[in-house]
């Protein structure tokens, strides 16, 4: 598969502006090829099997610890997402990502009471470590929830007719390495019925 992934955009490195991709998502994703989306960039979404909206930065209008809104980055991952529905490619949305799509395809978002500072969370027989401030409040039309914990935090959702897949925990962390199976089947499948 040929892979799009927009980057996170960063200021921890000399205090500018800096994209970046964990390295982890290399071995994640190994066997298919990673392309990393820059948000000054201009691509055809057509040119991919699979757009991945990774995590990192805040939102508009969702401010936390982190305090690194990218607007730039907001507006490019827009006009990503709506390209690659409008196309039917498919979208995997990780931590970050999967709020960004469900927030701007109409879902809402919250603050979590006590925000996930790497702790693990059990979703029936899956334990995930997980990181985020903000939670899924209502899913967007047309999600399903797949997975949530006992705090109703929705973990794991999809949109299957406009083949979105939202993860909450970052499957490419090796601290996840056994859920990395799990989100590449679904991947796949969304790949293969993408090409039905």
């Amino acid at each position: 598969m040929k892979i799009g992934i927009s980057l996170e955009v960063t200021k921890q490195l000399r205090n500018t502006w800096h994209s970046a991709i964990n390295h982890e998502w290399y071995e994640f994703l190994k066997g298919h090829t990673i392309y990393p989306l820059v948000c000054y960039g201009s691509y055809d979404v057509r040119e991919y099997d699979l757009i991945i909206l990774c995590g990192g930065n805040d939102m508009a209008g969702m401010p936390t610890w982190r305090d690194n809104n990218s607007p730039d980055r907001d507006s490019f991952e827009q006009l990503l997402l709506s390209d690659a529905i409008e196309n039917k490619v498919p979208v995997v949305g990780i931590c970050r990502g999967f709020h960004f799509m469900n927030k701007t395809l109409g879902g809402t978002l919250r603050y979590l009471d006590e925000p996930y500072d790497n702790v693990p969370v059990i979703l029936g027989e899956l334990t995930v470590q997980c990181h985020h401030t903000i939670a899924v409040d209502k899913l967007a039309p047309g999600f399903e929830s797949l997975l949530q914990d006992c705090r109703n935090v929705i973990e794991l959702a999809s949109d299957t007719s406009r083949k979105l897949l939202g993860v909450g925990w970052h499957p490419e962390r090796m601290i996840n390495f056994h859920t990395r199976d799990i989100v590449l089947s679904i991947i796949e499948k969304m790949y293969v019925n993408n090409r039905t």
